[in-house]
């Protein structure tokens, strides 16, 4: 068996806590989820597929992957693994590794709340999850089960597990509350939020006060000067002045750097 370097990704997939009992640990933690990881990165979407594949060429892999012996793992023991391993653990503790092998902070992050494709088993909902994703690489950073639907709980969980000073979060506004603004500029962060068409109430604030400042006058009659919601509002300069709507600073825009 090849010794693995301990700066690789595998060499710290092998300090992770093994859920298993001493008994059933026939294959090493690192090589069962080393397995995993080089079907993904060759295009397998599923866990059976990166089973598959990896059975294939297991003869090559298993060493290489530090494995015990070229006896292939059943599907089972991968599928028992994975179900009993802690992700929010994997996460926390892989992301400082991940941050030293590309040699530089992340730089800009989206969040963002998905349903894992292929995560639906019999009698259970599919898996409902946000995620942290790195602009820059594309990685997901770090993730969280949104439990009962709960997208800014499990948000606010994510931010306080990935350092944000000098970076940008974006996310759709539905995930901008207060409480998620107040600890991303805790961190020393800043935010971004996009506003989409199905989130027309909102949109319809934004455009209440963002018009009067970015339309031009058109024949001495102004756009900006008549609130879209007040269509018969006398249009002069003075009718609207530009206003912040209700809750502006959780649904827009960043705060400032100069901070």
């Amino acid at each position: 068996m090849l010794a693995l370097h301990p700066e690789s990704l595998l060499g710290q997939l092998a300090h992770l806590p093994d859920p298993r009992r001493r008994s059933g640990r026939r294959y090493p933690l690192a090589a069962l989820l080393g397995m995993v990881i080089i079907g993904m990165l060759n295009g397998q979407d599923s866990l059976h597929s990166a089973w598959l594949w990896t059975e294939k060429r297991w003869g090559h892999l298993w060493e290489p992957l530090g494995a015990h012996s070229p006896h292939f793992p059943a599907s089972n023991t991968l599928r028992d693994l994975l179900a009993r391993l802690d992700a929010d653990d994997v996460d926390r503790q892989l992301r400082p590794w991940m941050e030293r092998f590309l040699g530089r902070p992340l730089g800009g992050i989206s969040a963002d709340g998905k349903v894992l494709r292929g995560s639906k088993r019999a009698g259970l909902a599919a898996l409902h999850v946000v995620e942290l994703v790195s602009h820059a690489h594309g990685e997901v950073l770090a993730q969280r089960e949104a439990v009962g639907g709960d997208e800014v709980a499990a948000l606010l969980a994510l931010l306080t597990e990935v350092p944000l000073q000098g970076r940008t979060i974006s996310m759709d506004a539905g995930l901008l509350t207060a409480g998620v603004t107040q600890t991303i500029q805790q961190q020393q962060g800043d935010y971004l939020g996009s506003v989409k068409g199905n989130q027309a109430e909102v949109q319809a604030l934004l455009d209440d006060w963002v018009a009067p400042q970015v339309l031009s006058p058109l024949s001495g009659t102004s756009r900006a000067t008549a609130s879209p919601r007040s269509p018969d509002c006398p249009a002069t300069p003075q009718a609207a002045a530009p206003r912040r709507p209700p809750g502006a600073a959780t649904t827009t825009g960043a705060r400032s750097t100069d901070d």
